[in-house]
């Protein structure tokens, strides 16, 4: 009998998993976008926010899924922590509404609802049918899996010494919150914890009390998904996935107290002990949220001592003044000054890929995207300003060398590119356990330095308009290249004596090449202050 219980279990579980998996992931692709340009759109006003958690984490049936938004707008800088909290707060009352769906116990009408959605999917044109047909599918698979679950353990609920076993859960509270917090966190879906939960009060093996507390782990568990999409993140994104989690434990704390009067009250809103576990998720969620979402400042400040320190911040030059516009000598000097700022943050993008090359950090590696990006907007912000610099009156000279600035801004923009692919070949070499042979390791450090030089010089001939430095980068520049040449044949050599591994040498020359392309755009500014070139 045993046998058959577990593998009723188990397969209803599967199905329980696999239709909440396509029902979620149907709804996501009907409505991300629109998801997307609704959470854009969150203001100040907690309450609004709330609101808009609800109706985005309803539509696609995931709070971690919301979750993982908001974390993704977070690190790209378009969101802040203390406007992400209250959507966060709303998604967990959003997430009950699947368990409210599996209280109406739809399980003789699954087949139909599997029936309808697999005809539609099957043949309709559109993708969005599709899509939608695959969401009633998975409504569908749901129940089925659900059914099962139930009639797998019904058995189980004539033998007295299991049906004690579940009980002890309200007996010992701590116990049941744990029992929940261990099993959503292993499944990953508080969704189908809520299901099992369903499924084993309705055959009689667990009472509303242990239910109760099972409830209030489940809904500290789901948090894990929002702590590991926010690894390795941005503070603030962390700080938001341990909110979730706090605002859990909190609700928690405040409800264990109150479970008496839940277990007195709920009975008097329906006599379904599905739809009082439901009731439990929802109203444990709407509570918590009225209760704590004027305390959202002292959450944020809190969560700046639990996750201190500050995000390693974008550079910027600040010298592209409006008022300098109309004065087009002033203003051609200013950008002139911020396109040395973008030099500045290219050598300090060069030392870090360096470092990557001999040690791969992912600290350094994401440093240099933040610093790529910090070029990237400068680059804009430049071009930009020197449009405006051309719809003034300008001498001959200014009209010179208006574009040959925007040259040299794309060079170094160029540079950073090259700096990050630098970063991103070294963590190839980090992820796959390759490593260069000591030859290999001892020519890398000798470009690097000759580079790092003609990085030094090349910004020397710019911030001074310096042709003596112009032309000792040039010279390096040289000087590089024929080392690169010679190293390139040292590394064919390595490789037909066995001394070097081909997936490793394959980097190597990767990174010897990008440094090369790297050093005819750093010279491209040297001619530029040569007369020569682009200028």
């Amino acid at each position: 009998m045993y046998a058959e219980v577990i593998a009723g279990v188990i397969g209803g579980l599967g199905l329980f998993l696999f239709g909440i998996h396509i029902m979620s992931n149907s709804m996501k692709s009907l409505s991300t976008g629109l998801l997307r340009d609704m959470l854009e759109r969150v203001t100040s006003n907690r309450i609004k926010s709330v609101f808009l958690g609800v109706i985005v984490t309803a539509l696609i049936q995931s709070s971690s899924a919301t979750s993982v938004i908001l974390i993704g707008f977070i690190n790209a800088g378009v969101m802040k922590l203390a406007s992400a909290l209250p959507v966060i707060f709303g998604a967990n009352i959003g997430t009950t509404v699947t368990a409210q769906l599996i209280a109406f116990k739809l399980t003789k009408s699954a087949m139909v609802f599997v029936f309808f959605g697999a005809i539609v999917h099957l043949f309709a044109e559109k993708e969005k049918t599709k899509n939608r047909a695959l969401a009633v599918i998975g409504f569908g698979i749901l129940f089925l899996g659900l059914a099962m679950m139930g009639s797998s353990v019904k058995p189980l609920a004539q033998n007295e010494a299991i049906v004690n076993s579940f009980l002890i859960f309200g007996t010992y509270p701590l116990l049941g919150i744990l029992a929940g917090l261990i099993v959503t966190v292993i499944l990953q879906s508080s969704s189908t914890v809520i299901g099992m939960v369903i499924a084993l009060a309705s055959a009689g093996l667990l009472d509303l009390t242990s239910s109760i507390y099972i409830v209030l782990g489940d809904n500290i568990g789901t948090c894990i998904t929002a702590i590991i999409a926010s690894a390795g993140g941005k503070r603030d994104s962390r700080r938001l996935a341990f909110g979730h989690a706090l605002f859990n434990i909190i609700g928690t704390l405040i409800a264990l107290p109150l479970v008496p009067l839940y277990i007195r009250y709920l009975p008097m809103l329906s006599g379904d002990i599905a739809r009082q576990i439901a009731n439990t998720h929802t109203i444990f969620n709407v509570v918590n949220t009225i209760i704590l979402l004027p305390f959202v400042p002292v959450f944020v400040k809190i969560l700046e001592k639990i996750v201190p320190g500050k995000d390693y911040e974008p550079k910027e030059g600040g010298y592209l003044e409006e008022h300098l516009l109309s004065t087009p000598g002033l203003a051609i000097r200013a950008a002139l000054r911020e396109l040395s700022v973008m030099l500045s943050v290219c050598r300090d993008m060069l030392e870090k890929a360096r470092q990557c090359t001999e040690n791969f950090n992912h600290i350094l590696k994401n440093e240099i995207v933040v610093d790529e990006n910090s070029v990237d907007d400068m680059q804009k912000k430049i071009t930009a300003y020197l449009a405006e610099v051309t719809q003034s009156r300008l001498t001959d000279k200014q009209r010179y060398l208006v574009p040959a600035i925007i040259h040299s801004v794309n060079d170094v923009e160029k540079v950073a590119d090259y700096c990050e692919d630098i970063a991103k070949l070294s963590e190839r070499l980090y992820e796959n356990d390759l490593s260069f042979s000591e030859e290999a390791k001892a020519e890398l450090r000798k470009v690097f330095d000759k580079t790092a030089a003609l990085m030094k010089h090349t910004k020397q001939a710019l911030d001074n308009n310096d042709e003596r430095a112009a032309l000792i980068a040039l010279n390096i520049e040289e000087e590089i290249d024929a080392l690169i040449e010679q190293y390139k044949l040292n590394h064919i050599r390595r490789l037909e004596q066995g001394v070097c591994v081909s997936n490793a040498g394959l980097v190597f020359s990767d990174i010897l090449t990008n440094i090369e392309r790297l050093n005819d755009h750093l010279c491209n500014i040297a001619k530029g202050i040569l007369h020569r070139g682009k200028r």
